[in-house]
């Protein structure tokens, strides 16, 4: 590959007292119920932080930069002289009008903002971890396609859950390529989505409409020129999810990127599936020594809304992924 491809990841520390305080001066009531679209959950950091980089360094090495997106905070373990790390503020790239924001959606769908950011980059959110080696190729084509693997699937709908954002985002979508064009240009029919896929994809392949995408809450492979095709056709909705402060149902996502790749063809296949998503709901040893097996080059493992005992599961949560990377890595002081 001839191109850089760079990281974004989102970070904040919800039990920092100053960043609290500043949430709290804009936080609607709702906001404060322990299941809610803005639910502590939604900020709150485990201390795992650190691994995240330290997987960076140990399974992707050829990664041109690292931009890590905050609101005026800073990992207490980061060390900002290291080349490949770039601290971004939210002052950095969002409008001042629409500050401060305790939502991750206007961050998402402004990402193509921040300065030097590479063509090619792949965004993660903080809770998705590299666990064995990944390759470039498994993020771009070597002409420089971002990857995935999806099929035809019913958006599930689910109370807390983020089904209206994935029905926001097809809306648009589906309002500028048929059924039929999506799944040509996404590939959807092709052997290498995998034979579980397939036979979704075929189970709905012949309805009237298009029902979704199988979302698996990866990291997403973008490219800042999808980001500005969609801002200079959608400015109205990308401009309201700007202004939003916190999570909205009328909110789009990154979501809207990845499937607007899909439809128009700005896509490839992945030959295998690169992980899974996982719940802190079902920690336990068998999440651990998953952890631990390299079965997966990435996982997201979630917070979740029932964690049983939260101080255990933080303790061996964290004392398995030191297992994992116990080395410090040169993001680190």
């Amino acid at each position: 590959m001839d191109f850089p491809i760079d990281f974004v990841v989102t970070w904040v520390d919800g039990s920092d007292p100053k960043w609290t305080a500043k949430k709290n001066k804009y936080m609607p009531e709702a906001g404060t119920k322990k299941k809610s679209m803005n639910s502590v959950k939604a900020y709150r950091e485990w201390g795992t932080f650190k691994y995240w980089f330290r997987g960076v360094e140990k399974f992707a090495p050829w990664v041109n930069k690292v931009y890590l997106v905050t609101d005026q905070q800073i990992p207490s373990f980061l060390d900002l002289n290291c080349a490949k790390i770039q601290v971004v503020d939210h002052t950095d790239f969002l409008e001042a009008e629409n500050l401060p924001v305790f939502n991750v959606n206007p961050i998402e769908t402004n990402l193509h903002r921040i300065k030097g950011l590479s063509e090619h980059f792949v965004f993660f959110n903080d809770d998705m971890y590299l666990t064995s080696p990944v390759e470039p190729t498994d993020f771009f084509s070597e002409d420089g396609k971002p990857k995935s693997r999806t099929a035809i699937m019913p958006i599930l709908p689910e109370r807390y859950g983020a089904a209206h954002f994935q029905v926001n985002a097809l809306e648009i979508v589906t309002d500028y390529f048929s059924k039929q064009e999506i799944i040509k240009n996404a590939q959807l029919l092709s052997p290498k989505q995998g034979l579980k896929n397939l036979l979704r994809t075929w189970l709905y392949k012949n309805d009237k409409y298009f029902w979704g995408f199988l979302e698996n809450h990866l990291p997403y492979a973008l490219c800042k020129s999808t980001y500005e095709e969609l801002w200079a056709k959608e400015p109205a909705v990308l401009q309201k999810t700007a202004k939003s402060k916190f999570r909205s149902k009328d909110d789009v996502t990154v979501w809207l990127f990845k499937y607007w790749q899909f439809a128009s063809g700005n896509c490839a296949v992945n030959d295998s599936p690169l992980g899974k998503l996982f719940t802190l709901d079902d920690a336990g040893q068998d999440l651990w020594n998953l952890i631990l097996s390299h079965k997966y080059k990435i996982m997201c493992i979630n917070d979740g809304f029932d964690i049983q005992d939260e101080d255990q599961v933080m303790t061996d949560f964290i004392k398995t992924m030191d297992t994992l990377l116990p080395q410090k890595s040169q993001f680190e002081k």
